[in-house]
């Protein structure tokens, strides 16, 4: 699992170029990968398949720990 951050930094791509792919602004795409808001649904799925999958619905879940609040893909393994 990866987040949408991650993947853009690995396949080297700007948000627009996410943004045409997805059908989406650019801002929305900015304030994804940025995690200030999560996708909806039909955004999700628009993600997934630009992505081939690699993107998916559980990468933009949020655990809160304590105080904290944590994305579920970078929790421990035993968590």
């Amino acid at each position: 699992m990866m987040h949408l951050s991650q993947y853009m930094d690995l396949k080297g791509l700007k948000d627009q170029d996410v943004a045409n792919g997805i059908g989406r602004s650019r801002v929305t795409v900015s304030r994804i990968r940025r995690r200030k808001v999560r996708p909806d649904w039909e955004t999700i799925e628009e993600i997934k398949k630009f992505t081939k999958g690699a993107v998916v619905a559980d990468d933009f879940q949020i655990v809160e720990r304590g105080e904290k609040k944590v994305p579920v893909n970078e929790l421990e393994p035993s968590q």
